[in-house]
């Protein structure tokens, strides 16, 4: 899991309308955990929040959520939330 992979699939979202749609094509958040996965992509949801900070940046409200996220689920790899 890292950052990078986060803000990797953030960039491809915004960049390639057939991944987006790929993406939204999927029913469920499982079938959504799959197809990120199998994309290569590996981040937990306090990266996922992290990496659509503007410009980097958590504002407290994020790093609320960020720490809410790390308390209750820790190390655990969860590919999209």
């Amino acid at each position: 899991m890292s950052l990078e992979s986060a803000k990797a699939f953030v960039a491809r979202l915004h960049e390639d309308p057939q991944f987006r749609w790929a993406l939204g094509e999927c029913r469920n958040k499982w079938e959504r955990r799959r197809f990120v996965i199998l994309e290569g992509y590996r981040f937990s949801p306090a990266e996922l929040v992290c990496a659509t900070s503007p410009a980097g940046r958590t504002s407290a409200e994020r790093a609320a959520v960020i720490d809410r996220v790390r308390r209750q689920h820790g190390d655990t790899a969860y590919a999209f939330m």
